[in-house]
């Protein structure tokens, strides 16, 4: 009877332990296409969208000074201002502290055109001969469908696996349980 407890209890924390529904986020867009190298420096930056994507993280690789935490960002789409915002510090670079990604999350559509962003000091990565390094993290915009199909479902993971495995693990608890009750005050 251990034995069934110890499996079903293997089984529960496996199975039935809450998957995440949502993915890491994905570079939808980058503007220096994965540029590493060194860094000249810039207070703004030009890139051009030629799809729209839902945006749900707004990144700029940008030369912190000491103790700054926060970059106030503006984006401009096609000359009008089209988002202000202030990012935060995030990950770094390991050999050099001070180069780290300026991170904002957002739920934005960027709808395609051309974009610009400003920013106080001349502090933003600069590609040689480029622009400023934007990333984009999210998804493709997709059209609002009024009915649910197999593709454009929002459903990220099914819910028939955890749905089956706790009317099993149900089950068998419903009948071990009982039996391990009535087997120890028979011995008794």
């Amino acid at each position: 009877m251990k034995k069934l407890l110890v499996t079903l209890s293997f089984f529960f924390i496996i199975f039935l332990t809450p998957t995440p529904l949502h993915a890491v986020d994905k570079m939808v867009f980058d503007s220096t296409d994965n540029y590493l190298g060194g860094c000249q420096l810039t207070d703004e930056s030009e890139w051009e969208l030629t799809k729209d994507l839902s945006v749900t993280t707004f990144q700029m690789w940008y030369r912190w000074t000491e103790g700054e935490t926060s970059l106030p960002i503006t984006v401009y789409k096609d000359g009008k201002e089209f988002a202000k915002f202030d990012a935060k510090r995030s990950s770094c670079d390991p050999y050099q502290q001070q180069w780290c990604n300026a991170d904002y999350v957002m739920n934005k559509t960027f709808p395609k055109g051309k974009y610009s962003t400003k920013i106080d000091k001349e502090q933003q990565c600069l590609k040689p001969g480029s622009t400023g390094t934007i990333r984009l993290y999210g998804a493709e915009a997709t059209t609002t469908s009024t009915s649910s199909t197999k593709s454009t479902s929002s459903c990220k993971q099914s819910i028939v696996l955890p749905i089956v495995l706790t009317a099993v693990v149900s089950s068998a608890l419903t009948i071990a349980i009982p039996r391990m009750i009535s087997k120890k005050r028979s011995a008794q």
